[in-house]
């Protein structure tokens, strides 16, 4: 029985510069070479490729990179590997933009022959991130290595359904010499936004409860509850108001009560995009974004510094979560 091929980087970057020629004799026009970073990208084998396609492609228009996606399966297969360019037309330009990704696929006895092949890859000078949306799979043991070379590592605790069990893997990836962020805590941004002119505009606050649909504590929730503890300075209580989880891309928090004096301030969800305010009898109406896994990353990858904020935040979790 024939060995399995040993994944060479050198052969993988030939095997691009060979696209490129090829494409390049191709296109009358020319091809524009794009790269600012490498973006590493760790799925579980099942993950539905075009789908994660469209969310690459989206994210390769606004941050140009060498993609290295890593495919992770169970059983014993060897590690196989394959290279394509991601060519993209401009409104209004002749010259196509085209950046690289290459598709390794390993399991977890093998994965710690991936970090050797992705370190050949990765474009010298250029910063690394890595986005991983399974937070279970971010945290296995077996991947560290994969993400001890990234400078930034993205994960997305909402594909926990409780807070409880997510902050099991958060405590995992936390300390690393990488950077973490949670796109949890990027879905909550026009939350705090709204809550903060609010709080501007109102007198201070001395009591306030968060509440979520959805069996499970709502991470979301809780990074919330846990910003509004380190505004506040006093304990915020989570609440489940209803079992029955929200449609997708609605988020599950709820609503937001806020106390100060006299005056009592409601927000609450009332749509996929809409919000509404009530103070006393005042009341008004905010909009909010559908966010999708691009435009998320697309606000992460903006930054590669620390967020003292959603460490603040992070920090604090435990105790809301835990009560």
């Amino acid at each position: 029985m024939a060995e399995p091929a040993v994944i060479d980087a050198g052969q993988l970057l030939k095997e691009l510069d060979n696209s490129w020629r090829s494409i390049g004799k191709s296109e009358g026009s020319g091809v524009l070479r794009a790269c600012a970073m490498t973006l590493l990208v760790v799925v579980r084998a099942e993950e539905d490729p075009q789908v994660l396609g469209e969310t690459l492609a989206e994210i390769m228009h606004e941050h140009p990179n060498r993609t290295i996606v890593i495919r992770v399966g169970e059983g014993n297969a060897p590690v196989e590997a394959r290279t394509t360019l991601q060519c993209w037309m401009p409104f209004g330009r002749r010259q196509q933009i085209c950046c690289e990704q290459i598709d390794i696929c390993a399991t977890r006895e093998n994965l710690s022959a991936v970090p050797p092949i992705i370190f050949g890859l990765m474009v010298a000078d250029l910063p690394v991130a890595l986005w991983c949306r399974d937070l279970s799979l971010a945290s296995l043991e077996e991947l560290r290595p994969v993400l001890r070379l990234a400078g930034k590592v993205m994960v997305d605790s909402s594909s926990q359904r409780d807070a409880v069990k997510a902050l099991e893997c958060l405590k995992k990836l936390s300390g690393g010499t990488w950077t973490l962020a949670d796109l949890t805590w990027a879905r909550i941004t026009r939350w705090r936004e709204t809550i903060a002119q609010v709080l501007r505009r109102g007198e201070p606050m001395e009591w306030c409860e968060v509440t979520y649909a959805g069996k499970g504590i709502s991470t979301a929730a809780g990074y919330l509850a846990a910003w509004l503890k380190r505004v506040s300075g006093s304990d915020v209580p989570l609440r489940c108001e209803d079992e029955e989880c929200p449609p997708a891309g609605m988020g599950r928090i709820r609503a937001v009560r806020l106390q100060g004096g006299s005056q009592v301030v409601s927000l609450r969800r009332t749509g996929r995009t809409s919000l509404s305010i009530e103070a006393g009898r005042m009341g008004s109406t905010a909009v909010f974004p559908l966010h999708t896994d691009s435009m998320l990353l697309h606000e992460e990858l903006n930054v590669f510094g620390r967020d003292p904020l959603f460490q603040d935040a992070l920090a604090t979790l435990p105790e809301v979560v835990r009560g």
